[in-house]
């Protein structure tokens, strides 16, 4: 490796997602005592790597089968022998029996008080209906109300699923393993790490070893990935897999040697050509081959292996790589500004990243005061993510109320023509929250109301409704600003029918749509207000026709909205949640069929997910541009 990178940098200008990876020196192979005086020093290669994984949980202890306080459980502690499997002890008149151990597949980091769902999640569900509907949960999702239900379905403690009475007792599928694969899938690699933290490895199957072994190689503990690896090697030799990971840790510790002869046996046994980009960095890494451009990673060992050339990565791969590398593109400071920035807008709109990395990335971007102090005319000239970063700056670098306010609105403006409205609402969501309501900034409650509506932020947006309702018998502006808005707080919960706000009066005050248009915002609204339970004096019977049948269109899945409706009467919570992920889809509630979206929302108010409710249907108004 040493000889490798002297054309491209020191050791240590490699990726820290790959630092700490000599740790496992001694562990992934014997090394003869000269080769060892040979290798880089310990100390120089281990300094902790920063996480990529973003802020850490706050986690939950698993679920305990022994009480947690008091003299009882203390003397149950002190006194089972756990060595005595038929063991029934008499303490203090108590008779007990040894208690069970834990169900490796109830595990969790989050319970009722850290966000999490309650421990009989799966009350009521058949184990084989979570066996087979949980694969399908998206990895991808478009909305950050769906992302935070799917990480507390997958992270609660909670009992696994029952079979069904009669069915065979012996578990074909491990959820476990399941909930590990979806989190990967998700990208969710801070969740993930905290719930292979708490899982008892000596249950892992292959599948949660490989998800565990690939965590920690981008958490930047490579030492204790490599660990792993060994051990692995050794319990699944004929898995090519493993012994690619252990060709990628012999590399990072310059065993060039081991390295090589790996590649040779895997070669003959035809690994090549079942995954070339692995070959081609290998071939790179051990200087054999200079690596060939259109070489692009596809997998989590693809990227740190490319990290570890120093070479820069191709440009299109943040449209390329799955949802959880886009926090690593987006991380990893050897790439250039302009990938790490289009890896943090995907990964943002994933909800993987928090919208500030996103912000920090912005502010990173290069520009001269004059396009700073002019902005908005400068911005005509710039298209993308580079305009967004403009608008960025200036707003944040503005310290008067209504200049900032000006800007931020014609960066909205742009970003809904564009198309990343929601993207740059939740950049600039805490700039429009420092903003002070004042009656002459009353023409910005409309921008800054259903900015901070749908980041969630209901208390602040309702103070900018009530400040456009003062002023809109003088400011014509703010009077449109209160039939725009109040739709958003009757979604929010904190409004009821009132004489100021219906829908026919909402569709007359909406320019520049066309009739077809509005019927089809209106039949929108409809909807979601009879989902949450509101009510409004438009009849159905006039929105007849407002939705345009698509003959190529796929209609809604009739078995998914009776399967969702059946669970959230009878109060299956786990399985409302998963059909309801299931029913919206990778597009989210901005895309879904009015049907769907009504019965989503239905049933998660049913059992008592009327704040998740109310912010899908929120999602779901802005991403149509109400």
């Amino acid at each position: 490796m040493r000889r490798f990178l002297g054309s491209h940098g020191s050791f240590g200008a490699v990726s820290s997602l790959l630092a700490g990876l000599a740790l496992a020196a001694g562990l992934i192979a014997p090394v003869q005592a000269q080769e060892a005086q040979q290798a880089p020093k310990p100390q120089n290669l281990l300094q902790p790597a920063p996480s990529t994984l973003g802020e850490p949980l706050r986690l939950a202890p698993p679920t305990t089968l022994l009480p947690q306080d008091g003299d009882a459980a203390t003397s149950v502690r002190s006194s089972l022998d756990p060595t005595d499997p038929d063991a029934q002890q008499s303490i203090e008149g108590i008779e007990i029996s040894r208690l069970t151990e834990l169900d490796p597949e109830s595990v969790g980091i989050l319970d009722p008080e850290h966000g999490g769902f309650s421990g009989d999640l799966w009350r009521g569900t058949e184990r084989r209906t979570v066996e087979r509907l949980l694969p399908r949960l998206p990895g991808a999702m478009g909305s950050a109300t769906m992302r935070d239900l799917a990480r507390r379905l997958l992270l609660s403690n909670a009992a696994p699923p029952e079979s069904r009475p009669g069915e065979a007792s012996e578990r074909g599928i491990n959820l476990l393993a399941l909930r590990v694969g979806r989190l990967a899938a998700m990208g969710d690699f801070a969740g993930l790490s905290g719930l292979l933290e708490v899982a008892p490895q000596r249950y892992d199957s292959e599948a949660v070893a490989r998800a565990r072994v690939e965590t920690l190689f981008l958490d930047g503990r490579g030492g204790s990935a490599c660990k792993e690896v060994r051990f692995r090697v050794a319990e699944h030799e004929s898995s090519a897999y493993w012994r690619k990971a252990l060709v990628y840790c012999q590399i990072l510790l310059d065993d060039m040697d081991g390295a090589n002869l790996g590649l040779a046996l895997l070669r003959e046994e035809g690994a090549a050509q079942a995954d070339p980009v692995f070959f081609a960095l290998a071939d790179s890494l051990t200087g054999l081959h200079q690596l060939d451009p259109s070489v692009s990673p596809a997998t989590a060992m693809h990227l740190a292996m490319f990290q570890s050339t120093g070479l820069p990565l191709p440009v299109e791969v943040a449209d390329q790589v799955s949802p959880g590398l886009l926090v690593l593109l987006a991380r990893a400071t050897a790439n250039s500004l302009e990938q790490r920035t289009a890896a943090a807008e995907r990964a943002v709109n994933l909800g993987l990243l928090a919208p500030a990395v996103l912000a920090a990335l912005y502010l990173d971007h290069a520009f001269d005061p004059g396009q700073r102090a002019n902005a908005i005319s400068s911005s005509e000239l710039l298209t993308g993510a580079e305009r967004r970063a403009l608008f960025y700056q200036a707003a944040r670098g503005q310290t008067v109320p209504s200049v900032r306010a000006e800007l931020l609105n014609v960066a909205l403006l742009a970003a809904r023509d564009d198309g990343s409205y929601g993207l740059m609402a939740q950049v600039v969501g805490p700039l429009v929250g420092e903003i002070p309501l004042q009656p002459e900034l009353a023409w910005f409650a409309e921008t800054a109301g259903r900015v901070l509506y749908a980041g969630g932020h209901f208390e602040q947006a309702s103070a900018w409704l009530t400040l456009a309702r003062q002023q809109s018998l003088i400011d014509p502006q703010a009077a449109m600003a209160v039939a725009v808005l109040w739709p958003y707080s009757r979604l929010a919960g904190s409004l009821g029918p009132t004489s100021e706000g219906d829908l026919a009066s909402w569709a007359a005050a909406q320019p520049g749509l066309t009739p077809e248009e509005i019927a089809e915002r209106q039949l929108l609204l409809r909807t979601v207000f009879q989902a949450i339970g509101q009510s409004d004096p438009l009849i159905w019977s006039d929105l007849v026709g407002a939705q345009a049948l698509d003959p190529a269109a796929r209609p809604p899945d009739a078995a998914m909205i009776y399967a969702l409706s059946e669970a959230s009467q009878l109060g299956r919570l786990g399985e409302t949640v998963l059909l309801a992920l299931l029913a919206l889809g990778e597009e989210g509630p901005g895309a879904a069929h009015p049907l769907v979206l009504h019965e989503v929302l239905s049933a998660l108010a049913q059992v008592d997910l009327a704040h998740e409710a109310r912010l899908l249907a929120i999602e779901a108004a802005v991403a149509n541009g109400i």
